[in-house]
């Protein structure tokens, strides 16, 4: 029976529908794996077609490499995102603990309550 694989067919290359702009950190490592998969499966494609000895099979590894290259491309702009948000999260973490904050003044704050005393048996 013959097999109707068209697995190797461009409509798989196709991005996520979420721009890479609007994903999280999650989108972008769902994002990464589908593409490293993808490129793995496209590796596979050209050495199968290396070892047929197919004529035109040097075309179609061309084709292939043009793929794997915008698929490569894609990685690198997810990456790239990643890294901003990287960024953007260390710039703002330290404003949310306090530790980079100068707008909050002590003096503002009410002073602390008297502690009761340790009347602990053991010194």
């Amino acid at each position: 029976m013959p097999s109707f694989d068209n697995s190797s067919s461009e409509t798989y290359d196709i991005p996520s529908p979420t721009p890479i702009s609007s994903m999280n950190y999650d989108d972008c490592a769902a994002e990464k794996l589908r593409i490293e998969r993808r490129i793995a499966y496209l590796r596979q494609e050209q050495a199968a077609n290396a070892r047929s000895g197919m004529e035109g099979s040097d075309a179609a590894n061309g084709g292939l490499d043009r793929r794997i290259a915008s698929l490569y491309n894609r990685s690198d702009a997810v990456d790239n995102h990643t890294r901003a948000m990287d960024a953007e999260y260390h710039a703002v973490v330290p404003q949310n603990t306090g530790y980079a904050s100068v707008g909050r003044q002590r003096s503002s704050q009410s002073p602390p309550a008297p502690r009761a005393p340790n009347t602990s048996p053991q010194r």
